[in-house]
């Protein structure tokens, strides 16, 4: 007979071969707060199982035996490769029990103190534990009580829930406070310790302190006793997965404390969501792509170049520092050696007095290069110096009193002194000619800047400045290429007839390739033109790819190459590309919908949903993201979802062509046509042309769709390229018609 040594103990004792119904039991096998856990045998299906019983004194209370009957039923039905089966529910001498899948394996806190497991074996193991936590969750069933001890990983390395409902049971703050060990404090979310309401988003932040206990070996708030756990959870932020581990992936560091936000309304929003970033994650962690929250796993150097500050009397010169800034972007991003920020991310923090090994951990860089820049007249003092964001410490230093005139030389030799200190070969170098007019430069940085606000009247002041520059100097490469992107932009948004501002463009790239035929950004706009605009993609192929090999770190050449792959259907490739844009500028949403939209295309829906809610997180004011995410909701044939998403969407042509595909998929056919009587009422209906074509499609309206496909061809529709992997033409692949239009697109067989 085996001795009850716990504060669990039954009244009736159970030793080995007692009978419990149709259950002998073997031996115990497990004690807690919680319940007894013993292994038994099943003597009607000849099959091992775990019977688990509800302590006494819990157990004395009818309420609370009810409750743990009918929510263990609940759990008994689902079904769920990642959730322990429950058999049946059934009571013994007064005490509630269940019957429940037995398990040979070991539980996590195993392999959270004793035996140590991948970073990509981590990952997948979150993965599977999110997974039952999504189909539990879908059906109103809040686990309480997730933690290591409560997961056991089978002999396939599979997890299993357990436990799932009794914590539920606890309920009110006595019995929690009668049935938890400092273990289980360890894992409880904010409003668990405070005692408040409790929902599945609870259960999401015990899951983020289960993978940092994996990770590291240590729950992250535990302290000397209850109190100060508690007061841990509620008040103090983790430390550093990086302080215990060294190769954590950026990404996973920010899935974790995305999970252990002390707002509910902060973290995950569903489990769900959790798995869709870390299915994201899996791909990257198992190959060894990925970022560690410092440098890479190849210990590529990185840098990221934070904006100047303006130290000048005169306000106004603020475009000058920043202009510099860019420039010094563009020199380092030319090394392939280099891992170097994008812009975008790197400006997140301009004018943030924030901790620079802080901000490292943010961009995944080892490096920050920071400065000033004070200028007056003709004369510039530029001071600058390269930090190490693991430690703080600065690498090197330097002040330049120069001319205006000198600009490019010392933008040649800050980028020479971070390649000596980061010890790579520097590829990267200014224009050979040095400025011949200061007067010009500072156009060309204003029309820069005024590019960024994208909207029409900032377009047309871009061109504006562009033009005063090159009347200074008609040998500008760069004002050219500045121009050509203007007025491409110009056509994508519609603020200029297309035919006419692709002729201008085309000019105006031209002209800056026969300038300088090693300037990055002029053939990323001629890709733009063959590929968007002339159709032909095998010369769109050639100069996206110039473009990127000669700036691998600049994240608008990996974006734009990643893009084509993608119309292409060539997903890996753009995959993998878009990634990288990711990586390189993590903080603009841009990347973030352009990697969605690949991912979309290639039929990974819910993952695309997840990046393009980070770029709604980074810019909830951005055009077309709802939009967007109402096109993967309903791709995921989550109607409600898609519906409540695309009327946030704020364009009205787009609104209403996403609209017209929710309703129909819903069954509401009038809906679905006033939608498209919305569209095709407007004035410039045909610049939605293949909008309008992708509602006929999904709707099954074959002659419409192709009828309108024709027009978005021959009206050179920028979204044209983008019909031979778009998901809602899939109607028409197996129409006579749909290969014959490829042809005429000429798409590559």
């Amino acid at each position: 007979m085996e001795a009850n040594n716990d504060n669990t103990q039954t009244h009736v004792v159970l030793s080995q071969g007692a009978m419990v119904q149709h259950y002998r039991i073997i031996k115990k096998i497990g004690a807690g707060g919680m319940g007894e856990v013993f292994l038994a045998e099943d003597t009607k299906l000849d099959r091992k199982v775990a019977l688990k019983f509800l302590p006494s004194h819990i157990a004395q209370d009818a309420d609370v035996r009810t409750r743990f009957t009918r929510e263990a039923k609940a759990v008994a039905k689902l079904d769920h490769p990642n959730i322990v089966t429950i058999h049946e529910v059934g009571e013994f001498s007064g005490r509630p029990f269940f019957a429940m899948q037995y398990i040979k394996g070991k539980t996590l806190q195993h392999y959270c103190s004793e035996e140590t497991v991948s970073v990509g074996k981590i990952v997948n193991l979150i993965l599977q534990i999110a997974e039952g936590l999504t189909q539990a969750h879908a059906v109103g069933i809040t686990h309480r009580d997730i933690k290591s001890a409560n997961i056991i990983v089978d002999q396939e390395f599979r997890p299993k829930i357990l436990d799932f409902g009794l914590a539920t049971v606890q309920g009110g703050d006595a019995l929690t406070k009668a049935g938890s060990t400092l273990g289980t404090v360890a894992y409880m979310s904010p409003e668990q310790a405070r005692g408040s309401k409790v929902d599945h988003r609870s259960d999401l932040f015990s899951l983020g302190v289960v993978t940092y206990e994996l990770l590291t070996g240590r729950t992250p708030f535990k302290r000397r006793n209850e109190t100060g756990t508690m007061h841990a959870i509620i008040n103090e932020s983790p430390e550093p997965l990086e302080r215990y581990k060294s190769d954590v992936p950026a990404e996973l560091q920010r899935i974790v404390t995305k999970c252990l936000a002390k707002n509910a309304n902060e973290r995950y929003q569903s489990a769900a969501d959790l798995a869709a970033d870390l299915r994201v994650l899996e791909r990257t962690a198992t190959s060894g792509e990925h970022e560690t929250s410092g440098q890479s796993a190849a210990s590529q150097p990185s840098i990221a170049v934070l904006p100047f500050a303006n130290m000048s009397a005169d306000s106004e010169n603020e475009y000058f520092a920043d202009g510099l800034t860019e420039e010094l972007l563009n020199v380092l991003a030319k090394n392939p050696e280099l891992k170097v920020i994008g812009r975008t991310s790197c400006f997140a923090f301009k004018g943030k007095q924030e901790d620079l090994r802080e901000i490292g951990k943010k961009l995944g860089v080892g490096t920050i290069l920071e400065g000033s820049v004070r200028k007056a007249g003709n004369r510039v003092r530029i001071t600058v110096q390269l930090v190490n964001t693991s430690d703080g410490f600065h690498l090197w230093s330097e002040t330049y009193d120069k001319v205006i005139e000198d600009i490019f030389a010392v933008q040649d030799e800050i980028a020479g002194a971070v390649a000596k200190a980061l010890d790579i070969t520097l590829l990267g170098k200014s224009p050979e000619k040095q400025i011949k007019n200061p007067e010009s430069y500072a156009l060309l940085l204003q029309a820069q800047q005024a590019m960024l606000k994208w909207n029409k009247e900032s377009a047309l002041e871009a061109i504006d400045l562009f033009q005063k520059a090159i009347e200074i100097e008609p040998d500008s490469a760069r004002a050219w290429a500045g121009i050509a992107r203007v007025y491409m932009m110009q056509s994508s948004y519609g603020f200029e007839d297309t035919q006419s501002a692709y002729v201008k463009a085309k000019d105006a790239a031209l002209k800056a390739l026969a300038l300088d035929d090693k300037l990055a950004e002029a053939y990323e706009v001629m890709g733009l033109i063959r590929w968007r605009l002339e159709l032909h993609f095998d010369e769109a192929d050639s100069a996206f790819r110039k473009a990127y090999e000669l700036a691998p770190s600049n994240t608008r050449m990996v974006s734009s190459l990643s893009a084509f792959l993608g119309s292409m259907g060539k997903f890996e490739e753009s995959l993998s590309m878009s990634k990288l844009a990711v990586e390189l500028d993590p903080l603009n949403p841009e990347t973030h919908v352009n990697h969605g939209k690949i991912l979309l295309h290639k039929g990974q829906f819910a993952e695309a949903r997840v990046e393009i809610q980070k770029a709604l997180e980074l810019s909830p004011e951005m055009t077309s993201l709802y939009g967007n995410l109402g096109w993967t909701y309903l791709l995921q044939g989550k109607f409600d979802e898609a519906l409540s998403a695309t009327e946030k969407e704020k364009a009205p042509g787009y609104r209403n062509c996403v609209l017209a595909k929710v309703y129909h998929a819903m069954g509401e056919k009038q809906k679905s046509d006033e939608a498209l009587e919305h569209l095709l009422s407007m004035p410039d209906k045909i610049s939605w042309a293949y909008q309008i074509a992708l509602v006929y499609s999904y709707r099954n309206e074959r002659d419409h769709a192709f009828k309108w496909l024709e027009i978005a061809r021959t009206s050179q529709d920028a979204g044209i390229p983008l019909a031979k992997v778009s998901p809602f033409f899939k109607n028409l692949h197996d129409d006579p018609r749909w290969p014959v239009f490829l042809k005429k697109m000429g798409f590559p067989d």
